[in-house]
């Protein structure tokens, strides 16, 4: 009888052991820190050949949505100094001539882009904040969606965007857009 509570006291400290170093493991696994400003990617042309990126905040990744879902939705409102530079710069998805604007043509041609239509809807798969090397006052935010546009005369396009927006000091100065049609 001693046997067996001999063996039955060395199977639950095994078993105790086994379970202790089970959550040890996992514990020292989760607590695994890594570097939130680590480089990757690399900028391929231009003035800045061979430059990398860091990830950005989520904050401008936040302030780039906030945009995209004021264009859509047509909050005027949003469109304020606490929320852009004085100017901004827009590369359309058709054509490859950047247009200058100030707050107040954004908004006019926010509207101009809506007249033809009843309402805009966007799905966003993804919010990718990256900054520059050669700039870290820079972030890029990156966002690929689809876009559903009702028109006025019933017909309905539907288009694939990424976007490319530009941030600095919490303020978004420029777009960049490209499409595919669906």
């Amino acid at each position: 009888m001693d046997k067996f509570v001999l063996n039955k006291t060395t199977i639950i400290m095994k078993k105790t052991f086994l379970l202790l170093s089970i959550i040890f493991f996992v514990a020292s696994c989760q607590n695994e820190v890594v570097e939130k400003n680590a480089a990757g990617g690399e900028i391929l042309m231009g003035n800045n050949k061979g430059n990398t990126y860091s990830f950005g905040s989520m904050d401008n990744a936040q302030q780039a949505l906030d945009f995209s879902a004021a264009f859509v939705n047509k909050d005027y409102s949003f469109f304020t100094t606490e929320n852009f530079n004085d100017s901004l710069f827009f590369y359309p998805e058709k054509g490859l001539e950047r247009i200058d604007l100030t707050i107040e043509s954004t908004i006019d041609l926010i509207k101009i882009m809506h007249e033809p239509y009843d309402s805009i809807r966007r799905n966003i798969y993804d919010v990718i904040p990256v900054v520059p090397s050669y700039d870290e006052e820079l972030t890029v935010v990156m966002f690929p969606f689809t876009e559903t546009r009702y028109k006025k005369d019933g017909t309905v396009e539907r288009y694939r965007f990424n976007e490319r927006h530009y941030i600095r000091g919490g303020k978004v100065y420029g777009v960049r857009k490209w499409s595919q049609e669906e």
